[in-house]
């Protein structure tokens, strides 16, 4: 084991174990260093290691201290990863997606307020009036993470809203020869089913829906492999 790594793995044990508990600023980099048997250079690369996973927070004239451990925070490092992945990695996550989703929407169906599901039906009746790309999906992402955000589950919500962010890339509805509007009518309808199913407070019909409406999208990524558009 090298020095980095080394120093990496003495840290994930002192946060593990409760020596360091979230929000404990470390230990100055000499203490460090002399605990650890590591250089300065090794112990600032394995402390900017986990400055990326989301373990550790700095701040401009401050030494490292251990983040609070928020959802946003832990998968903070798939916010980076994830955008990066080729469309077959990318379909690899489809059956977590299926299944957190599915979850989700059925949590969403007990949990949100009745204002909540309101605004999710107007959202969900703007995407099907507009047929502008870049509306449709400013439109389609809200209409999901109100979902999340409707599941009272931030950890979900947070892995959900990372995962979902690589689809948009591939601008599925957008494809041509009639193909894209025929998948975004078929969508729409998805949507609008979803919005029912949680208004009418059934769980289990917003989960199936859902469910089946993430298996719809994986399978048009599949048939059609299209190229992804990073803007």
């Amino acid at each position: 084991m090298g020095a980095v790594e080394s120093a990496r793995d003495r840290l994930c044990r002192m946060i593990a174990s409760g020596e360091l508990h979230p929000g404990q600023v470390l230990p100055s980099e000499a203490e460090l260093c002399e605990r650890l048997g590591v250089s300065r250079s090794s112990l600032r690369e394995a402390q900017r290691i986990l400055g990326v996973a989301g373990a550790l927070t700095s701040r401009p004239g401050t030494r490292s201290f251990v983040s609070e451990m928020h959802a946003e925070q832990i998968l903070s490092g798939l916010d980076i990863v994830v955008p990066l992945l080729p469309l077959e990695r990318y379909l690899e996550l489809f059956p977590m997606r299926e299944v957190l989703e599915g979850h989700a929407a059925a949590m969403a169906s007990a949990r949100m307020s009745e204002f909540e599901v309101e605004e999710l039906g107007v959202v969900s009746q703007e995407l099907c009036d507009t047929s502008d790309p870049d509306r449709v999906q400013t439109l389609d992402r809200e209409f999901h993470l109100l979902i999340f955000k409707g599941s009272r589950d931030t950890m979900i919500a947070a892995l959900l809203a990372s995962l979902r962010r690589r689809g948009q890339d591939y601008r599925i509805l957008e494809l041509g020869e009639g193909r894209g509007p025929e998948m975004k009518r078929i969508s729409d309808h998805a949507h609008r089913e979803i919005v029912v199913a949680i208004g009418d407070r059934d769980p289990e019909a917003a989960r199936s829906l859902m469910m089946e409406h993430v298996r719809c999208t994986k399978r048009w990524l599949e048939g059609f492999w299209p190229e992804p558009t990073v803007l």
